[in-house]
């Protein structure tokens, strides 16, 4: 097991409502965003940062990105071997209550859509995507479409691209296979990153009724 993921698991034990899946410590639970922490490497050995994740699900071929993180560790973190019980014992109090408490806070789309507030006016393409497809889900298609449309898709990367550009046209001609489409999305996030086991049943799409546009 890596030092990274040897010491989350030491801190899920010491933070109750967490779980670790791979190498992110959940928050749990999961509705529609993943919420956590994880360690990034640096180029000096054994060091690390600490990230505090936020990242929706319902997009595409989504990585954890960090774009909505936060690094809240003041600098570097040594992680060995050695003494690593300690460590994971300070890490904890980084950790929790401030950031966890925030984590907890930023439960689903209406919370994410406030969490990202202060970059109102960014035009950052992967950014405008996350909110056209957030307002979407908290049922405000007129403004998910209005986002879309002033985005210049053709130059979205491809790899993006060729799943957001068709999901605008049926969002406009076959509503029904929009929603499919933004579910499939976010199961197979939650499959890659092995978060089903944290899933809350809020975030069952079996039992929303996604919106359609008037």
């Amino acid at each position: 097991m890596g030092i990274q993921r040897k010491t989350l698991q030491l801190i899920q034990r010491r933070l109750k409502g967490t779980q670790l899946c791979k190498d992110v410590l959940v928050v749990l639970p999961t509705e529609h965003i993943l919420r956590g922490f994880v360690f990034e490497r640096t180029l000096s050995k054994d060091m690390y940062y600490l990230w505090r994740v936020i990242t929706p699900l319902y997009k595409p071929a989504n990585p954890v990105f960090l774009t909505y993180s936060g690094r809240i560790s003041k600098g570097y973190l040594r992680l060995t071997r050695e003494g690593l019980d300690e460590t994971a014992e300070r890490i904890t109090s980084i950790m929790s209550p401030g950031h966890l408490s925030y984590l907890r806070r930023v439960r689903g789309p209406k919370e994410f859509l406030k969490h990202v507030g202060w970059m109102a006016g960014n035009t950052m393409l992967n950014f405008r995507v996350d909110l056209a497809l957030t307002h979407y889900l908290l049922g405000n298609v007129d403004e998910c479409v209005k986002i879309l449309e002033r985005l210049p898709l053709d130059d979205l990367p491809p790899p993006f691209r060729v799943h957001i550009v068709p999901f605008f046209a049926e969002l406009r001609t076959r509503p029904a296979a929009a929603a499919a489409r933004l579910q499939a999305w976010e199961r197979e996030n939650v499959e890659r990153l092995g978060l089903a086991g944290t899933m809350s049943g809020a975030a069952q799409f079996d039992e929303v009724v996604l919106p359609t546009p008037r």
